[in-house]
């Protein structure tokens, strides 16, 4: 005998027929908010793209204004590439001398700077981690707080660079200091940059308790800080070399501005050494060794002058002559001299009577005898006062030796 299940009167049995053809209420909400997030993932990966694409580019524009300006700088000053500039050719070399002027190995400091400043490139470029870094700047560089990249800002330094050497190859004093002074001021906002930035995160460590390993330090100081500290050093004796070259230019103004001038610039760049390293919170070692290295040069070139630094300012004939004092001696001939100091030179021009009447603002036999066209009378009178003769009746330009 088959038994039926009752059916409960109260159950009410679904129609077919209900809501058949729409989906529940909450189906296009859902759908609505997939596609939403769809739509923001498809963006967020164009955005990423196009970031880095811009990365790159800037990556690019870094590496090869490192190049170039490493190439050209190196090239005209170390190797004398350009042969009738200044820094190839003596005769101009020795026009633009000036007590700030250092001996020439000072030169050679472009060497660890653009060394320095090719590691920075390749930590900004190719590191895994140092690339990330905010001491470089890449996501800044996205925003508008773009002002606080130091990788936005190092094209401006290779262009003030180029600027400021080829300005003095060139012979154009007051491009140069304009250059120099243009450089200083971008490397001083990166120097500000960094140092905010590394105030940052050294709060941010503190405050979770978190260090960073020595070697991660070390590695980020070098790569990242060091190659604008010690440029911005050299910058700094460079702005101090080409303002009293460009003020040694006006040759109406007394000797006295001029020892105002080197004694005022020689002090103002001892305070700023000792600024960056004894008073401010963060120590700038960078600009300090770039100071010493300058000064000792010199000192040094004080000490053993070249001979027409010697009359430039101590005697200043050369400054009323025809400029034939200013000419290379041939065969590399060097003559014995007297030796020199700064303080015999500020004493030879604090005295122009003296000093075996070679000083400035006396009577010079050579005026006369340069009126009449005297020319053997004219190097008589200027080797007294100093000068070297080479082998063949030529004055020399070559170094003057203790």
């Amino acid at each position: 005998m088959e038994m039926s299940t009752p059916t409960n009167p109260m159950t009410v049995q679904p129609s077919p027929n209900i809501n058949s053809n729409t989906a529940p209420p909450s189906l296009p909400q859902q759908y609505d908010d997939n596609n939403n997030n769809n739509n923001d993932n498809n963006n967020n990966e164009a955005l990423s793209a196009e970031d880095a694409t811009k990365i790159q580019n800037l990556k690019f524009v870094n590496a090869t204004s490192y190049l170039l300006t490493g190439m050209m700088v190196t090239g005209v000053v170390l190797f004398k590439t350009r042969e009738e500039g200044v820094f190839g050719d003596e005769f101009l070399w020795m026009k633009y001398q000036t007590l700030l002027t250092p001996s020439s190995y000072v030169n050679l400091l472009w060497v660890p700077v653009f060394l320095l400043q090719g590691l920075f490139v390749y930590a900004s470029t190719l590191h895994k981690t140092l690339q990330h870094s905010p001491l470089v700047g890449y996501d800044r560089a996205l925003q508008r707080s773009s002002k606080t990249s130091v990788a936005v800002h190092y094209p401006a330094v290779c262009a003030a660079t180029l600027m400021t050497v080829y300005s003095h190859d060139y012979g154009h004093v007051f491009m140069a200091l304009l250059g120099s002074v243009l450089c200083g001021i971008v490397l001083t906002s990166i120097l500000q940059i960094q140092g905010h930035l590394l105030n940052e995160m050294e709060a941010a460590m503190s405050a979770t308790d978190g260090t960073m390993d020595i070697a991660d330090r070390t590695a980020q100081y070098v790569a990242l800080c060091l190659p604008f500290e010690l440029y911005g050093g050299y910058v700094l004796a460079l702005v101090a070399v080409y303002f009293n070259t460009f003020l040694a230019g006006f040759d109406a103004l007394p000797t006295s501005v001029f020892l105002v001038a080197a004694n005022a610039s020689l002090a103002l760049l001892l305070c700023a050494g000792f600024y960056m390293l004894w008073v401010t919170e963060r120590k700038f070692y960078g600009v300090g060794v770039a100071l010493v290295w300058y000064l000792l040069g010199v000192a040094i070139e004080l000490h053993t002058p070249t001979q027409p630094i010697y009359n430039e300012f101590s005697d200043g004939v050369l400054r009323r002559g025809r400029g034939i004092g200013v000419v290379p001696a041939r065969g590399g001939h060097r003559t014995p001299y007297s030796h020199t100091t700064h303080l015999q030179r500020v004493f030879r021009w604090s005295h122009p009577h003296d000093a075996n009447h070679c000083g400035r603002g006396h009577f010079d036999p050579s005026d006369v005898a340069r009126r009449q066209g005297d020319e053997d009378m004219i190097k008589h009178n200027i080797l007294n006062c100093g000068d070297v003769l080479d082998e063949e009746g030529e004055i020399t330009t070559d170094y003057v030796h203790a």
